[in-house]
């Protein structure tokens, strides 16, 4: 089972972006913390499940005490904002783990790691990732309950579309829907709480869709 846990978006202008996802989108911010040492974050629940996390910097000094704090400054220094990464929720990591070495891509761990949820119950989880166009992956010491029905999508948007799709319909274990919109190639393929869109783009991006149309995005497709 994959389910969208979250999209995490780097700005240098938080308090802007809780006024537009609040006061504009209607989301509700319902915890605040760092997820690395001068990183803050503000996680805001997704209708359909998983979150919108808002990370920025909140104290310079204390960024390069870890490579994935100087990885997020080096992102917003080169783009200002936007959507950082994807994280995907697997109930077996393993798999993931294998598929990945078979398919012959690199594999970055973060290790098993003890994290407070928004509820302040403690929890382990293990994280693994490749290629940062791609999803990261996290298994947690108890699995997500979904809530299936509600139309939401994260989007991948990729160079690589052909390769992209068939690594995550090994993973997944569907095979995608393929399509084609004006000049862009798109996939679908389903998640337990979303779909996830594959978009062919010049370059590489993730982003989120909803029924009130994309989050933080300006895209336009016509």
């Amino acid at each position: 089972m994959f389910l969208l846990d979250r999209l995490i978006y780097a700005t240098n202008r938080p308090d802007e972006i809780n006024r537009i996802v609040t006061q504009e989108r209607g989301y509700t911010c319902i915890a605040t913390g760092q997820s690395f040492p001068g990183i803050a974050t503000r996680l805001y629940p997704l209708a359909g499940g998983g979150f919108l996390e808002v990370a920025y910097i909140e104290d310079e000094s204390r960024v390069p005490e870890s490579e994935s704090g100087l990885a997020l400054q080096a992102f917003i220094q080169k783009h200002q904002e936007g959507y950082y990464t994807l994280v995907l929720e697997t109930d077996d990591i393993n798999h993931v783990e294998n598929i990945l070495h078979q398919e012959g891509y690199p594999i970055h761990f973060s290790g098993t790691q003890q994290i407070a949820l928004p509820s302040g119950e403690q929890m382990m989880m293990r994280m693994l990732g490749t290629y940062e166009h791609l999803p990261w992956f996290v298994q947690y010491e108890k699995p997500t309950t979904p809530r299936p029905g509600y139309p939401q999508a994260a989007i991948i948007r990729t160079a690589s579309l052909v390769a992209d799709v068939h690594l995550l319909e090994k993973l997944v274990g569907f095979s995608a829907t393929m399509g084609q919109y004006l000049d862009m190639k798109t996939g679908f393929l389903p998640l337990a709480n979303a779909s996830l869109r594959f978009e062919s783009a010049d370059s590489y991006g993730f982003s989120y869709f909803e029924p009130k149309g994309l989050l933080l995005d300006n895209t336009k497709y016509v």
